[in-house]
């Protein structure tokens, strides 16, 4: 099969296009570069049998730079970052909603199945940041017992504080970031493209994804930056909730296996929807991810606080996978000691060019 990848320099896009070539599928990665370190992997890419295409989902004209042929389209193109999203929105809309709408065009008109890649902020973050919490001394938690002691009409539906969030919890009112705004305006097209144009199309909303080869950064990709960060001795900041902030962490790996999954029964679905997470098995806050890396690395790291939380972020989260476990039989496979494993493996094999990268400010 010939499958196009959108934003296929990025981290989940290059390791999609790696994952689909060793299965003897015929990959275009078209990506525009912008993204820091995106174009380290092009080589990588090229020498596995991807071919790389410069392209911007924005641009209808890249489109038609495309090979004919393509068959089927793994969407991984985005600007990824909460926090920058808040200082130029249009930037965050024109990539992550007005670009899909690009990608659904070309599809709409090739009849190509699509995959897309949406995230957990498209949730309302008052709402879930109203749901009942403790304190503990590492994180916070949802709280089951306050939980148990509401009615059913104020129970919020979606919410399982033992399962976490699924997808029939609220995207309704409140704040949710520019970047989970434009997110959500990307979701609900895709799911209308579906059921207007009969399209094959599944939404998956994911967790924070991460693993070996992720150039994180303060703004995005957390877990890998504070791994990254303690490696080389760079200061961290813990913003609001004294670091006790709880994210479900996903590994690369179990995202490929997911989309394998979804190719092959793409047939079945017209707009469906499914979170995927690592689940509250895979959570860790930042305190948590502190202890555990200064234990594995040897030596802490500057971390200072900040008392106010950014702005839409949330306290705690993580995912419900019951609906993609109970249709397609999936769930996460990589702990987090095994993930933690393999990204610090390859910042010890990439030492040199990480260091470039991270502290020539230096």
């Amino acid at each position: 099969m010939r499958i196009l990848i959108t934003g296929g320099c990025g981290f989940i896009g290059s390791r999609l296009a790696l994952h689909f070539a060793e299965q003897g599928h015929r990959v275009v990665a078209m990506d525009n570069l912008v993204r820091r370190g995106s174009e380290s992997n092009i080589g990588r890419l090229q020498k596995n049998g991807v071919e790389y295409l410069h392209g911007d989902v924005r641009n209808a004209e890249d489109f038609t730079n495309l090979p004919p042929g393509i068959e089927f389209i793994c969407d991984a193109s985005a600007h990824p970052s909460v926090v920058t999203g808040y200082a130029n929105p249009i930037y965050d809309v024109s990539n992550n909603a007005i670009g899909v709408i690009r990608v659904l065009e070309y599809a709409r008109h090739h009849r190509c199945p699509l995959i897309f890649w949406s995230s957990n902020r498209v949730y309302n973050a008052d709402r879930l940041n109203a749901l009942p919490r403790r304190e503990t001394a590492t994180r916070l938690e949802w709280d089951a017992e306050a939980w148990r002691k509401l009615s059913s009409e104020e129970r919020p539906r979606g919410f399982d504080p033992v399962h976490g969030i699924s997808e029939e919890f609220s995207v309704d009112g409140g704040q949710r970031s520019i970047y989970g705004t434009s997110k959500l305006m990307a979701d609900v097209a895709c799911q209308e493209y579906a059921q207007a144009y009969d399209m094959p199309v599944v939404v998956n909303r994911f967790a924070v994804i991460s693993g070996g080869g992720q150039f994180g950064k303060a703004e995005q990709g957390w877990l890998a930056w504070w791994a990254v960060a303690h490696w080389f001795g760079l200061p961290l900041k813990y913003i609001g909730w004294k670091g006790k902030q709880v994210r479900d962490i996903l590994f690369i790996e179990d995202v490929c296996r997911l989309a394998d999954l979804e190719m092959k029964q793409i047939s079945r679905f017209r707009g469906e929807v499914f979170n995927a997470g690592g689940g509250a098995a895979n959570s860790l806050s930042l305190i948590e991810a502190t202890r555990e890396l200064e234990k594995r690395i040897g030596r802490p790291t500057s971390i200072v606080e900040e008392d106010a939380p950014r702005k839409a972020d949330l306290a705690v989260y993580f995912t419900d996978n019951r609906k993609v476990e109970r249709i397609l039989g999936w769930r996460p496979q990589t702990g987090l000691d095994r993930g933690l494993k393999e990204i610090l493996e390859w910042i010890r094999e990439n030492e040199a060019e990480l260091r470039s990268l991270y502290c020539s400010a230096g």
